[in-house]
């Protein structure tokens, strides 16, 4: 007879870790992440399974999970494919709680490896044992100091759940994070996904008080389930924004798939409307879901999902560009009413362009705090639900002087406080967001996100303005 299964939270906070399968050898999984789990301050007991040698890292190693003196809550597996179904068989024999198996071989190889999969998940299922992969990177948990991942990598912490069905799209988005100064509280790399899946791991994260956005890689899934799961968070007033990248668009990213993870996914074309007002944001680029979880972690969605956006430019090339990009994102670039803009010219020059797109023609060039006192009357505008400012934005100290960096750092805290008191969101976008500057480092500490590319910055705001529809609209 079956018994119930843990919770995730037991799994993901537990108070002792095996891992079958360690190793002396450096370049092997199991030694980065038996050291990662050691070195990274995880309290609880470390057990290191592997009959073949005593020790490993100074530590005495065990022949066998079942010679393990103490409970197991959490097994990490990452033997060679034949002696994965021994290791779950010693699993079952401890009592261990959740199992995560790095070993590859199974429903990515075809209908005989996805049988064998299915058969081990039943097994571990029949004892409550929750099993994350197989064929994964592991898992990293911040709260609980977890970090059972085999790869010696940054990990920058921050607000953002990171669930992927892929090791190495994970590792590029911490490459990302790391750049951008935005990190993550949670990795879980879920690989075939044959037990916990995106949906319940969107559960978990929801009820983790680190986690403030919810980002993720998946290659199959039903637009129904993903409604399913944000409609309980919200009615349980637990929700949180949702960002992933789905993965499937052609025929070719279908097949390859199905050879990754063994997943049965179907066609859903860059213009797919299926997860719409869903509380879940689609991105169909891979260098848009970090981005977009930056601008949902740290700013508040457009009022009522409304999606009329200023475009405050300091080059006509600038306003141009973010302005049709902003088209091509979904968001209305309409002139803005003439009480506005008649507040906007005593703020630049007489050949300014106040109507939208705004080209403040040289106002910042005199005084860069202009960037934030002309973004001010934007955000007054009740008919104005976010602003973008583009261009050169840090660039001044540089360009053209000392001086003139201390008034870009007042305009980066000025927009901070803007954002508080009108409650609307603002992005940034600068040819220089690679650099390090002190106006960019406070505008990372005001929570303003910048970005290199108007393209991406734009598709940040769209996916504001998609959560602000779904609060606006969401069920009781």
């Amino acid at each position: 007879m079956s018994i119930s299964p843990y919770p995730l939270e037991e799994v993901l906070q537990p108070r002792s870790v095996a891992i079958l399968g360690a190793s002396r050898a450096p370049q092997k999984w199991g030694h980065v992440a038996a050291k990662q789990l050691i070195t990274g301050g995880f309290a609880g007991d470390i057990y290191l399974i592997n009959p073949a040698v005593s020790e490993i890292l100074d530590r005495p190693t065990y022949p066998s999970l079942r010679d393990v003196p103490g409970p197991v809550d959490l097994a990490v597996i990452a033997t060679a494919f034949p002696h994965v179904q021994k290791g779950v068989d010693d699993c079952i024999a401890h009592g261990v709680k959740g199992i995560v198996i790095i070993t590859a071989g199974f429903s990515e190889t075809g209908p005989e490896g996805r049988a064998l999969e299915q058969a081990l998940v039943a097994r571990c299922r029949e004892h409550g044992i929750r099993v994350i992969g197989s064929n994964c990177m592991g898992l990293y948990v911040h709260r609980s100091k977890l970090n059972a991942l085999g790869m010696v990598f940054p990990l920058p912490v921050g607000p953002i759940g990171l669930v992927s069905q892929s090791g190495n799209l994970g590792m590029y988005w911490y490459a990302q994070a790391h750049l951008d100064g935005l990190g993550f509280n949670t990795f879980l790399s879920v690989g075939n996904a044959a037990d916990v899946s995106f949906p319940e791991c969107m559960h978990y994260l929801s009820r983790d008080p680190d986690t403030t956005v919810i980002a993720g890689y998946v290659e199959a899934i039903q637009e129904e389930t993903l409604r399913q799961a944000t409609r309980e968070m919200y009615q349980q007033e637990r929700y949180k924004p949702t960002v992933i990248f789905l993965s499937g668009a052609t025929e070719v990213g279908v097949r390859a798939a199905l050879a990754h993870t063994g997943t049965q996914a179907m066609v859903r074309p860059d213009n797919d409307t299926g997860l719409l007002n869903s509380g879940v944001v689609r991105v169909i680029r891979s260098d848009e879901l970090f981005p977009v979880a930056q601008a949902l972690a740290v700013q508040p969605p457009t009022p009522k999902g409304g999606r009329r956006i200023a475009i405050v430019g300091d080059g006509g090339g600038s306003s141009v560009a973010t302005g049709d990009a902003a088209v091509r994102a979904g968001l209305a670039v309409q002139v803005l009413a003439e009480e506005t803009q008649q507040e906007l010219r005593k703020l630049m020059p007489d050949r300014a362009t106040p109507a939208n797109p705004i080209d403040v023609a040289g106002a910042t060039d005199e005084d860069p705090l202009s960037f934030a006192t002309i973004t001010e009357v934007c955000l007054q505008d009740p008919e104005v639900d976010g602003v973008i400012v583009t261009g050169l934005f840090g660039g001044y100290r540089m360009l053209l002087s000392e001086e003139f960096g201390a008034r870009e750092e007042a305009a980066a805290r000025m927009l901070g406080q803007l954002v508080q008191k009108y409650k609307k969101p603002v992005l940034v976008q600068t040819v220089y967001a690679r650099h390090d500057i002190p106006a960019l480092q406070l505008l990372r500490e005001e929570k303003i996100p910048y970005y290199e590319s108007v393209e991406i910055t734009c598709r940040a705001m769209a996916a504001l303005t998609e959560i602000g529809q779904f609060l606006a609209n969401a069920p009781e």
